[in-house]
């Protein structure tokens, strides 16, 4: 627990935390320190949205494999209610095999080819290739990052690490900002004393 001293920070009470994750061929390392730099919340707006297909695509004009598998988990199994009516268990392989049967049937329809077991399972589980080099990298950037703080002998990236590989090899480092508006940041400003002189105010 980080310890806060008439506003400032016992900087001996922090523990920074490493962070690191890759999507595809992009990843992002960074050191967070408690009460110091941007925490996680800070940057939730970097996260890509979850990929989703539109209802009247998957519907109506499938062109691709995904929208095959996606119509058979949005639309035919709430209609259908195969195995008595049970929730889409992505785990279960008579689930998959269900659903991969129908999506099968509807590609034919549609004459769309690559309805797979693969597919189906990484389209029901939202699974995103890993590619080995940028987890390398990444895994490398944070084992680093380690190094340094158990050591002492650099200083820490300062406090965002970007890296892309798609067209040609991109690495950079960002400061990010905290942001005190957020509701986890505001925690922070909130103390024991404080709690206990609102409470008989309350009603």
């Amino acid at each position: 627990m980080v310890i806060v001293e008439n506003g400032q920070v016992d900087t001996s009470t922090v523990i920074p935390l490493i962070d690191g994750g890759t999507e595809g061929f992009k990843g992002n390392a960074r050191v967070i320190y408690p009460r110091l730099s941007a925490c996680i919340d800070c940057t939730l707006n970097l996260f890509p949205p979850q990929v989703n297909f539109p209802l009247c695509t998957i519907a109506h004009t499938p062109r691709l494999p995904e929208h095959c598998v996606e119509y058979v988990k949005v639309i035919q199994w709430v209609e259908e209610a195969p195995f008595n009516g049970a929730a889409l268990d992505a785990d279960d392989p008579s689930h998959v095999d269900w659903v991969l049967q129908k999506a099968l049937a509807r590609a034919k329809e549609y004459d769309i080819k690559g309805v797979d077991r693969r597919l189906t399972h990484g389209v029901l589980k939202r699974i995103i290739p890993a590619v080995a080099s940028t987890n390398a990298v990444i895994a490398a950037s944070c084992a680093l990052e380690a190094i340094k703080l158990a050591t002492n002998t650099a200083k820490p990236i300062d406090n965002y690490l970007n890296f892309t590989d798609i067209e040609g090899v991109y690495c950079g480092v960002v400061q990010m900002e905290r942001d005190v508006s957020l509701y986890v940041e505001a925690l922070y400003r909130v103390s024991l004393h404080s709690i206990l002189a609102r409470l008989p105010n309350m009603q």
